[in-house]
């Protein structure tokens, strides 16, 4: 029996100190939160008039957890309470902007249990998040050896925007979705790993990015066999696209206009140019110029730039320490935002919560720190320090990504 307790004990014991860390992570964002909430005096901003932000505001002084519910939160709050509005005018704010999954599930929660909608959110992105550890642990442990894996996990968990894991957000749920897709893929159960692509693209744009992931696993798997390449990829395209091709069926027959979700972004931008313009801008690297670090700066916008070339630096000179796969979705992760979000005016503001979702970079850091432990205090104490400071100020409605 002690062997068998003892054994057990080796199998799960690794798994216990990854989500040890992933927890340490969550006492920093616990902390700032509660601070926040004493010695930060609340940003005076005008919302959108939702009922989603009326009720934040009308909470905003209660438990303490409420504080992870800003911004996109609110948008998720009216989905969950009133579904899907649009009234046509691309030049206000509207929730078809927002993908359906997470808010679905959510509802789901309250159906089936009957707690409040604003707790299920957070019930939803928190779980998601644990599990999310979890996956991302025992994928990189597979190929890479548990000193790598916990140093994933580490690097991902003090992260400055893995605040946005525990909030209100997409996050937790797409990192969840993707991670199930790499280890359906490593399996090679394409159909099923289509499928949680599928679910992925109905949480948020960066689910598409798994696409081309899929067609590249299947042209290696089926090399030489064009016919059943070109079967399976058809019908595993058709899987990975399903989520958001039914959100744009919905828009269609709702609101006469597929893509109210991609027209109702110049809402975010103040109604200036469209993606065709923020595309060939971006390739013209405008959203680089001026490029400078203002560390005076209330909101930490002017680090977003700066960590997305980190990043992009990362897996450009370290492309050999990744398969293929993880590469190309890594780059595709950075490049999707990069692409469509940065040639407008709005520039890098919110990559740095973008580019959280590209987990082979933390990787590429963990194997940069193996042979150099010195780095990692280093590392994980400006990430946290920076977590902190994110939490406090996301926690009094200022804009951190």
């Amino acid at each position: 029996m002690w062997a068998s307790i003892l054994e057990r004990w080796r199998t799960y014991n690794p798994y216990l100190i990854a989500l040890a860390i992933y927890g340490s992570s969550r006492l920093v964002v616990v902390w700032a939160l509660y601070l926040a909430a004493r010695l930060i005096p609340p940003l005076k901003i005008l919302l959108p008039p939702y009922s989603g932000f009326s009720y934040l505001r009308d909470i905003s002084s209660t438990s303490w957890y409420y504080h992870l519910l800003r911004w996109d939160s609110g948008w998720y709050v009216t989905i969950l309470n009133e579904g899907y509005k649009y009234n046509g005018n691309d030049l206000v704010q509207q929730p078809v902007h927002f993908y359906p999954l997470y808010p679905l599930i959510a509802k789901a929660l309250t159906i089936t249990t009957g707690i409040d909608g604003l707790v299920a959110l957070l019930v939803v992105a928190n779980v998601a998040a644990v599990l999310s550890v979890l996956l991302l642990f025992k994928y990189v442990r597979q190929d890479y050896g548990d000193e790598i894996a916990f140093l994933t996990i580490a690097f991902l968990s003090f992260f400055p925007t893995s605040l946005f894991l525990s909030a209100a957000y997409t996050e937790s749920l797409t990192l969840f979705l993707i991670l199930c897709c790499f280890i359906l893929l490593k399996r090679e159960q394409f159909i099923l790993a289509a499928a949680l692509a599928g679910l992925a693209s109905a949480t948020r744009s960066t689910g598409l990015v798994l696409l081309p992931v899929i067609i590249w696993e299947l042209w290696f798997k089926f090399a030489g066999h064009y016919r059943r390449f070109f079967s399976y990829g058809l019908f595993c395209s058709i899987l990975a696209t399903s989520g958001l091709c039914l959100y744009i069926f919905y828009l269609w027959s709702a609101f006469d206009n597929p893509l109210a979700f991609v027209t109702n972004n110049a809402a975010w931008e103040g109604g200036k140019d469209g993606i065709v313009h923020n595309f060939l801008s971006a390739l013209l690297l405008k959203g680089f110029f001026p490029l400078r670090l203002d560390i005076h700066n209330q909101y930490p916008r002017s680090f977003d730039v700066w960590f997305f070339l980190l990043f992009l630096t990362l897996i450009l000179v370290h492309r050999k320490w990744l398969p293929s796969s993880l590469y190309l979705f890594a780059l595709g992760v950075l490049m999707l935002p990069y692409l469509t979000l940065t040639g407008g005016p709005l520039k890098f503001i919110s990559m740095t919560r973008h580019i959280l979702l590209a987990f082979p970079v933390f990787i590429v850091m963990a194997k940069l720190c193996k042979n150099r432990l010195w780095l990692v205090p280093c590392i994980t104490g400006l990430f946290g320090a920076m977590l902190f400071a994110y939490s406090a100020m996301f926690a009094q409605w200022y804009w951190v990504g």
